[in-house]
């Protein structure tokens, strides 16, 4: 029952995908056809020199399925737009959007038949996708990153009168381990060179000192968005999560909602260095990102 159930949830997943791709190919077909309405998309000094279209790198972040050989595992692409859609184009949205949940949906399913299982499933996908995989990789793309096949192409239903855009602060959560705990994490890896060094390195300290497991936490890109409101109710506010380019439903001779350009990556933000930081620098664990506390902090 096992066996045949794990059957059809690989079908069930590489289905799912195939259709994702399909709607995705729709969709970016759609924007590319709106030529006649105005977009703004957030660019690089680079870019702005190489004159790149704005409405071709927003559907370059819509189709960024894929890693790049340089992108840490923990980020996903995010860049400020806005961009004049019209009816089909909306329309052809809200069915990728329904593509992407139904993905998600099948990886889930297949992440309760266990480890080993799931980790088969996906590498099948990847197999079976080849001719997609080795595309990608050509552009230096290098495997699926689900955060961004999952995350949803942000569309509003109605033209507002203003759109802000606002990068949250970067910053990093820490969190107190034990020496086993911090030997579990190591133990569910892949054994690798680095994970046995690790291993070794861990066996060298007491069992009751504490250590520290730090979390990067990516900046977030946020819109406040302002629509009319019916006439003596002032204005109706809205804030959404905007990682790819927002969809505004305009009709030929629209403009754009009232907005100001914003980098296309956070701001710098230099802080000073306490005198009291307890974590040392240099991460004691990498594969697992877990640092020693400063000697006079190790215990108790």
């Amino acid at each position: 029952m096992r066996v045949s159930s794990a059957v059809a949830l690989r079908v069930t997943l590489l289905a799912s995908f195939e259709a994702l791709l399909a709607r995705l190919d729709a969709f970016c077909a759609a924007v590319r056809q709106d030529t006649t309405l105005p977009a703004w998309v957030s660019r690089t000094e680079s870019e702005l020199i190489d004159g790149l279209d704005m409405r071709f790198k927003a559907i370059q972040l819509y189709r960024a399925l894929w890693y790049e050989d340089s992108q840490d595992g923990r980020e996903t692409l995010t860049c400020p737009g806005i961009i004049g859609a019209g009816s089909d184009t909306l329309a052809a949205a809200r069915a990728c959007n329904t593509a992407k949940d139904d993905f998600k949906g099948a990886v889930l399913a297949l992440k309760t038949l266990g480890r080993l299982e799931a980790n088969a499933a996906m590498a099948d996908l990847h197999r079976r996708q080849e001719s997609v995989a080795v595309a990608m990789r050509r552009m230096g793309a290098a495997r699926l990153n689900l955060k961004q096949a999952y995350r949803h192409i942000p569309l509003l239903e109605q033209r507002p009168l203003k759109i802000g855009f606002t990068w949250s602060k970067q910053g990093r959560v820490i969190q107190r381990t034990s020496v086993a705990a911090a030997r579990r994490l190591l133990e569910q890896r892949v054994e690798t060179p680095q994970i046995q060094l690790e291993l070794q390195r861990l066996a060298q300290i007491r069992d009751d000192e504490m250590l520290a497991r730090v979390r990067g936490v990516c900046p977030h890109l946020r819109a406040n968005i302002v629509f009319a409101a019916p006439v003596g109710a002032g204005v109706q506010r809205r804030l959404m999560q905007a990682p790819l380019p927002i969809l505004v439903p305009l009709q030929r001779g629209e403009r754009l909602p009232e907005f100001v350009p914003v980098a296309p990556e956070p701001p710098a933000n230099p802080r000073l260095r306490r005198a009291d930081v307890r974590i040392e620098d240099d991460p004691f664990l990498p594969s697992v990102r877990v640092h020693r506390y400063r000697a006079p902090y190790r215990f108790g």
